[in-house]
């Protein structure tokens, strides 16, 4: 994706811009490794789940989305294979959420295009760069994030 030159001033482009490309070099190299019919959603939920699972209400608070919007995500992943939805042994009326053996393989998967797009920006913006970028973007994101937001 060519991203159009920005003013100094104008940041925000640039970076939405960026961070749609990650996700979208992360669905498309998930993509090829069989791993289909997942969207930029779903990555944000795999990195929470592992094997022995959680209930949804922990997952939505991990997220920071409702449990709603977990609940579906979840139907949808057990749809598709990467998720199954047991009895929580310690209380009957919960579910704990879990992968599935393709969920592991998906949550693996991640884990290695997050490598290999680490390792892109790395030889595109050098080691310096990359890590002084890093630093800048958390800054600016914990600048962001307090409540008078400057």
């Amino acid at each position: 994706m060519n991203v159009k030159y920005q003013p100094p001033g104008n940041i925000a482009p640039v970076i939405g811009a960026a961070s749609r490309s990650i996700i979208s070099a992360m669905m498309l190299r998930l993509t090829a490794r069989g791993f289909d019919g997942l969207t930029p959603a779903f990555a944000g939920l795999i990195p929470l789940l592992d094997a022995d699972g959680a209930r949804p209400t922990v997952l939505a608070q991990r997220a920071n989305v409702t449990k709603q919007a977990i609940s579906q995500l979840v139907r949808e992943l057990e749809t598709r294979g990467y998720t199954e939805q047991l009895p929580d042994p310690t209380d009957t009326r919960a579910k704990i959420v879990r992968l599935t053996k393709r969920g592991v393989a998906l949550r693996a998967a991640c884990v290695q295009v997050r490598g290999e797009i680490q390792a892109l920006a790395s030889k595109t913006l050098g080691k310096a760069r990359l890590a002084q970028l890093t630093r800048d973007l958390t800054r600016l994101t914990t600048t962001l994030n307090q409540p008078s937001g400057d």
